[in-house]
């Protein structure tokens, strides 16, 4: 908490102090007009001799939990024992006005202990969130990284089979996967970039996996609305898209993946398909994959509440629907 907010804090305390002991001395008298001189001196002065032990009890508190407990107690106790000291020989009852003082001086005192147990409470709560939205910018930096290299290691065992069999075709990638890696590494560090560059993005990946099979039409694609203006988290797309190529069993087949984006002002709509038939299951690689449950995580870091994720299998499909709400 800023010093210049907690000193109004003490500053809206002590007026609602004075102005709680004026209520409390009118509601005595029962009439504003029959307040004696000594009644108003009273309501003024109060205050100013319990700010003292207001603020002894403030900052042994502070002591006590933050630096020495025998320190703090000590602070707390010797002033209300010279406060008893001074009563007794000043009072006419000499043992009531020490006890009345004394009490007095506790009542205040645990209004000190409550204002600096509120304060720091705070400002503990704001450590805590600070905290939260460090921790979660790591969670997803590390997110992200889990999606990066298992697609560059995809691509890559792509290209090195190209290269064998078309080497032009395998130039090509290798441009095209230059202009994909440039874009991961240096244009997704944001926490929102443009639609318009994920969608780029993610035709260069369907183009650069279409290089390898015979089919030409083994993709369905579209994009409906408008895009411009759009911002998305970067990379959420890509790991549907990449399972949807890696577990697709029948890759002869025309429009055997399907992919299709319907865009508006407030939400976008994303579904994906793929053949999966139970008969012809791919084996696994030996690299770890991205999971579903690394992909939910980050859905619900980035757009918690805003987005409704659906993956069945129908038949012999794969189906993938997630619709996400955009921000204000």
């Amino acid at each position: 908490m800023k010093k210049s907010k907690i000193i109004w804090i003490h500053v809206d305390f002590w007026i609602l102090i004075i102005l709680s002991q004026f209520v409390v001395s009118y509601f005595v008298s029962q009439n504003l007009k029959t307040l004696t001189i000594a009644q108003l001196s009273l309501w003024l002065l109060n205050p100013l001799s319990n700010l003292v032990f207001v603020y002894v009890a403030y900052f042994s508190t502070w002591f006590y939990l933050k630096r020495d407990k025998q320190t703090a107690i000590l602070i707390f106790i010797f002033p209300l024992i010279a406060l008893f000291i001074a009563a007794y020989f000043v009072g006419n009852n000499k043992i009531a006005s020490g006890v009345y003082c004394v009490v007095r001086s506790l009542v205040y005192a645990f209004f000190g202990i409550l204002f600096y147990l509120g304060i720091d409470w705070y400002n503990t709560k704001q450590r805590q969130k600070e905290l939260e939205k460090q921790n979660l910018q790591s969670e997803l930096a590390l997110l992200k990284n889990q999606i990066n290299p298992h697609f560059l290691f995809n691509t890559l065992n792509n290209i090195d089979s190209l290269i064998k069999t078309n080497p032009n075709h395998a130039s090509q990638s290798l441009i095209e996967l230059s202009d994909m890696m440039r874009y991961m590494l240096y244009e997704t560090k944001p926490e929102r970039v443009p639609l318009q560059k994920e969608l780029e993005y993610i035709e260069n990946y369907m183009k650069l996996q279409k290089l390898q099979y015979g089919n030409t039409q083994l993709v369905e694609y579209s994009v409906s609305g408008n895009p411009d203006e759009i911002q998305v988290a970067p990379m959420l797309f890509i790991p549907f898209i990449e399972n949807a190529f890696k577990h697709c069993t029948d890759k002869e087949k025309i429009h055997a993946i399907r992919f299709s984006f319907e865009i508006g002002t407030t939400l976008i709509y994303f579904q994906s398909s793929n053949i999966s038939d139970d008969k012809h299951l791919i084996s696994k690689d030996s690299s770890n994959g991205v999971g579903l449950e690394t992909v939910k995580r980050r859905l619900e870091i980035l757009y918690p509440n805003r987005y409704s994720l659906q993956i069945d299998k129908k038949n012999d499909l794969f189906c993938v629907s997630l619709m996400i709400y955009l921000d204000d």
